[in-house]
């Protein structure tokens, strides 16, 4: 779905203010429709429908006008009265099943569909036109079934420049760019008013990243039909979409001004209302300027029945500026206020990301609200398996503050999901928190979660070391997560593999990287000593620690130990020669 269509089914309430609306036309009310003033339009068709009661077609767009409002049962209620006004006109029918449609009800839509279309006159065209039209515009477009009736339309009437210009917006749909750019010159030349359609071959230009070409061409049809708004809004969208492909902060932060700029352009242009300043707050927030769409989603929440999405950009803003509350307000509220099959999954990502931030603040942490947070986020996932992209960040920052073990539970959601922009790493950071977790606490408070914490970060490791075989850190990690495991009286030395691993590929890689991984080094050499003469492995232990010596010839452990052995070896010596 484009931005366009976006704007129109998120970005319009019903919430208009209209004044000095005349006996305007149906032509008029289309135009503005076009235009994409919304509540003007609105206003004349209110109008029409008072003084033309018994005609069955304002009805019907009036009914339009709060489909891509999204308010389905008052535009069905429109499209009812429509057909009880005008029995005879089919266009109603139409719009019944458009909301059909809209409601995933494709058996009804299709019924519909059929009962408004099977008695048409040869050259009754609109129908059709409108049903292609919905197909493009429903929330799950069908632009293949779109082509279908479209093309029936124009079979009918090959004069009307609408058909083709909904043609070129169904291949647009298929991303077929070149019967989308024949079809939209073929409306420019059947009415060379029509802006729109000059417009969209200025988008075309866009998807071939020829921005520049595609911005002065948005910049000579604004200077030639200055009040035709949609113009603005695809300078936004194309300055936006130049600012994804930036290669550089300052280039991305320009371009993006610029859409903003643009932006505000088009809503000047259009209805200044609520709805307006709805749309203009869904582009703040594909261009992320969190500082504007706070203050404006500050004001709007201010207003009464405002669409509660409102609450959704106020939680959102105020979690990207640090108002950790203040978001988590918002959004517990738009739980509440919004119908459960239109929250999407990231609402549940900030208030489970509002909820850790709290949570965090405390010391120790919150567990209870942190759990919450868990829980919102691991529903955001489920929803939305590419949000665990968005999850390395917080766990890398919950690490640097040494809640460890909150971070494991960060990363752990990531780390389950192998889709994940991050997979490796955040399995890696998984089993790195995991440890630490346990690490860092006493022994005598290690029980059976630590255990259970332990044996997810040897999976995690395991993990790490099959995708990315040559991250020497992982089997570091791993033995020293299967040291942990080990029975402290009676080891197995399940940890020595993964030591004797890393000991080789940091020696592979020459001096310089054993000089620089000394330290680490000295653990595993240590640590393998242990268990070795734990075993009763004697000699081994001796030579591990000649490994250790080695490398710091100034060791006192190393050199302690290694006396030590000697003592024991010798008397196990002159206790076999008295015997």
């Amino acid at each position: 779905m484009n931005m366009m269509k976006k704007a129109m089914i998120w970005g319009i309430s019903l919430a208009f203010v209209v004044t000095g609306v005349h006996a305007q036309s149906l032509d008029d009310a289309k135009k503005a429709i076009d235009a994409e003033q919304f509540a003007k339009a609105k206003g004349m068709l209110e109008t029409l429908v008072k003084n033309k009661p018994k005609d069955g077609e304002n009805y019907f767009y009036l009914g339009l006008v709060y489909v891509n409002n999204e308010h389905l049962d008052s535009a069905l209620t429109l499209f009812d009265q429509g057909l009880a006004a005008d029995p005879k006109n089919n266009l109603n029918k139409v719009g019944q099943g458009i909301v059909a449609l809209y409601q995933d009800n494709a058996s009804g839509a299709t019924a519909k569909f059929a009962e408004a279309t099977q008695k048409l006159k040869r050259k009754d065209y609109l129908e059709l036109y409108h049903i292609g039209r919905a197909y493009i515009d429903a929330p799950e477009p069908d632009y293949k079934k779109a082509v279908e009736y479209l093309d029936q339309a124009k079979a009918k009437n090959s004069e009307d420049p609408m058909v083709p210009l909904a043609l070129g917006d169904a291949y647009f749909g298929l991303k077929n760019a070149s019967p989308a750019y024949v079809n939209y010159r073929d409306a420019s030349s059947l009415d060379n008013t029509l802006t729109r359609a000059r417009v969209q071959l200025q988008v075309i230009t866009r998807l071939s990243h020829a921005w520049q070409e595609a911005i002065d061409g948005l910049k000579k049809i604004a200077g030639e039909v200055p009040d035709y708004a949609p113009t603005y809004r695809e300078l936004a969208e194309t300055y936006h979409a130049w600012a994804n492909t930036a290669t550089t902060i300052e280039d991305y932060n320009a371009r993006n001004k610029e859409a903003v700029t643009y932006y505000k352009q088009y809503m000047d242009k259009t209805d200044y209302t609520v709805d307006s300043r709805i749309r203009y707050a869904d582009f703040l927030v594909y261009v992320k300027d969190y500082a504007e769409l706070q203050v404006q989603a500050a004001e709007l929440a201010q207003l009464e029945d405002v669409n509660p999405k409102v609450l959704r950009y106020l939680g959102y803003s105020a979690y990207e500026n640090k108002q950790f509350q203040e978001s988590k307000d918002a959004l517990d509220k738009l739980f509440t206020r919004m119908d459960a099959e239109r929250i999407i999954p990231r609402d549940y990502l900030h208030l489970g990301l509002a909820d850790i931030r709290l949570a965090s603040q405390s010391e120790p942490v919150e567990e209870a609200l942190f759990n919450e947070g868990i829980a919102q986020l691991k529903k955001a996932v489920a929803a939305d398996s590419s949000i665990a992209d968005d999850l390395n960040d917080v766990g890398k920052e919950l690490f640097a503050d040494k809640k460890f073990l909150s971070a494991s539970k960060v990363f752990e959601i990531a780390a389950s999901t192998p889709t994940s922009r991050n997979f490796i790493y955040d399995n890696f950071y998984l089993g790195y928190s995991a440890y630490y977790a346990v690490a860092t606490k006493p022994v005598a408070q290690r029980g059976e979660a630590e255990t259970a914490l332990l044996h997810k970060a040897d999976t995690a490791f395991g993990v790490v070391i099959e995708k990315a075989p040559t991250t020497q850190d992982a089997y570091l990690f791993r033995g020293n997560v299967n040291n942990l495991l080990e029975d402290s009286e009676n080891p197995k030395g399940t940890a020595e593999p993964y030591f004797l691993k890393y000991i080789e590929m940091v020696k592979e890689k020459g001096d310089a990287e054993v000089q620089k991984n000394k330290a680490r080094l000295v653990d595993a050499y240590s640590t393998i000593a242990v268990v070795s003469v734990k075993r009763g492995e004697y000699q081994k232990g001796r030579d591990l620690i000649g490994e250790i010596l080695k490398l710091d010839p100034e060791n006192t452990w190393a050199k302690s130990t290694l006396q030590y052995l000697e003592q024991e070896t010798a008397t196990s010596a002159d206790t076999t020669t008295v015997q």
